[in-house]
């Protein structure tokens, strides 16, 4: 009885285990600009940074993209070498990936974070989260 009760706890805590483990691998965890500030990051590490892209920052410098990110607090400014998607614009969320090299942030992959509403072609404004089951 004692064997088959310790089984079945062992059981329950390795799916436990590999349910955090799945969780933890999908869950996307980036730095704001204030965090950044608190820690300590070395020039090789690769972190993700989030903030909003500061109006009237982003310029174009041969093949990089500059521009200063924020959230609300502290500025840092980015090199952005690599693609630039379609949604990326002034005053939109970002995440970056990619190091610091002294006060700048050299970033090679961006996703752009956007609201979850759409605009149809008769004008009318849909909430994708008003559609979600």
């Amino acid at each position: 009885m004692k064997k088959n009760l310790l089984i079945v706890l062992l059981g329950i805590g390795l799916i436990i285990y590999a349910s955090t483990v799945i969780a933890s691998r999908n869950t996307i965890y980036y730095y704001t600009t204030s965090e950044t500030l608190g820690i300590e990051i070395s020039n090789e590490e690769r972190i993700k940074l989030g903030g909003f892209v500061v109006e009237d920052s982003v310029t174009k410098d041969g093949e990089f993209t500059l521009f200063t990110i924020t959230d609300g607090n502290k500025d840092i400014d980015i090199v952005f070498d690599g693609f630039v998607p379609e949604l990326f614009q002034e005053n939109m969320g970002v995440i970056l990936d990619g190091v610091f090299d002294d006060n700048l942030f050299l970033a090679d992959d961006m996703l752009v974070k956007h609201d979850n509403e759409y605009v149809s072609s008769d004008g009318e404004t849909y909430n994708v989260e008003n559609y979600s089951e």
